[in-house]
């Protein structure tokens, strides 16, 4: 793994936590719209209620795998934080703290750090080689 993709794995994980955060708010809405039929057929209760229990499950599966995926996004981040600090110029950091722990634009970064984006990531470039020379052995 090289450095740009070990500074983005934040992202991938964050990513990822949300897509299943809004499957979690899908499957809440739809259990929520499940009930019974009153059309007096005893069978489309139990199947209803199986639904409902399969949803609850499901639910209950990707609440945890979200759990998971916080806590190693937690450790992801510091190990990160740790990397990006490890660098002694402090507009370097900044800059790769707004990109990868943030998750800013190239835009945005430019915007607020006062520079154009052409030279953001020139600034950028010297970063990740500076990064590179650091951490060698993890590319």
């Amino acid at each position: 793994m090289d450095i740009k993709e070990f500074l983005s794995q934040h992202k991938i994980i964050n990513d990822c936590i949300n897509a299943k955060l809004d499957e979690i708010k899908e499957l809440r809405s739809l259990a929520t719209r499940l009930s019974p039929s009153l059309s007096g057929e005893s069978h489309s209760v139990g199947t209803v209620s199986d639904r409902v229990g399969r949803t609850a499950a499901k639910i209950a599966d990707l609440e945890k795998e979200v759990n998971d995926e916080i806590d190693k996004l937690i450790g992801v981040k510091e190990e990160i934080t740790a990397m990006i600090n490890s660098l002694g110029d402090i507009l370097l950091r900044n800059l790769l703290e707004r990109r990868y722990l943030l998750g800013y634009s190239w835009e945005k970064i430019a915007e607020e750090m006062g520079y154009t984006p052409r030279h953001i990531t020139r600034l950028h470039n010297k970063a990740i080689a500076r990064l590179e020379l650091l951490y060698a052995d993890v590319a």
